[in-house]
């Protein structure tokens, strides 16, 4: 009598644990953001119960968001439009529409709404580049003060540039002279060097270094 007592509360306690845990099963989500005339708002920032995460629209005002049951609300912001949220049903896919007044809203007007504008970023977590069509557009964007025209790639703050020559590139430690056969998806990070750190390099780092980490 006693094993089969505790036969059945270890079954018991079994299917409660399963219960748990499928009470936290993450469902993945496809989001759309637009703004009052349908169109789409790319690199909107989306915040999930008023914290903020690390995902971003595409282009085409697309985003995509892993969901608990637990979660209730989730939101866009967009400097030019503000913020819009939805409460979540459960859908599997979402849609947020700005409304026609629009109003630019900082971070710090939204920290004061109550929202939470900082992120947390470990380095297992590599910034997701996919949105970028190539390397020298993603340079452009993403590199403090660097100028990019066609495939020519000049740094602001370099105290002597020589020649006009482009600062030198290394790619996982290896100098590169083209971004060409490298995709913005498979990039980890991008740092720039400039001024005394490019001694390091030599007369290579005089115009600045941009050091490429790949995703491993």
């Amino acid at each position: 009598m006693r094993f089969y007592s505790a036969f059945v509360l270890l079954v018991l306690w079994s299917i409660q644990i399963d219960a748990q845990k499928s009470k936290q099963t993450v469902k993945w989500v496809e989001g759309t953001v637009l703004n009052s005339k349908r169109k789409p708002v790319k690199r909107a920032i989306i915040y999930l119960d008023s914290v903020k995460t690390k995902i971003k629209t595409n282009k085409k005002g697309q985003f995509r968001i892993g969901l608990k049951p637990s979660n209730r609300t989730v939101s866009a912001y967009s400097w030019n439009y503000g913020i819009e949220t939805i409460t979540y049903q459960g859908d599997a896919d979402i849609l947020i529409v700005f409304p026609k007044s629009e109003s630019i809203m900082s971070e710090e007007e939204l920290e004061r709404l109550g929202f939470k504008t900082r992120v947390r970023r470990t380095q297992k977590e590599p910034k997701d580049y996919s949105e970028y069509l190539n390397m020298y557009q993603l340079i452009a964007t993403e590199v403090p003060g660097a100028m990019v025209s066609g495939k020519t790639i000049r740094l602001r703050g370099v105290n002597s540039v020589q020649n006009g020559q482009d600062p030198l590139i290394l790619v996982d430690g290896t100098p590169t002279s083209s971004l060409e056969a490298i995709f913005p998806r498979e990039v980890a990070s991008v740092k720039v060097i400039r001024d005394e750190g490019t001694s390091l390099y030599g007369v290579r780092g005089s115009n600045g270094v941009i050091l490429i980490e790949m995703k491993k």
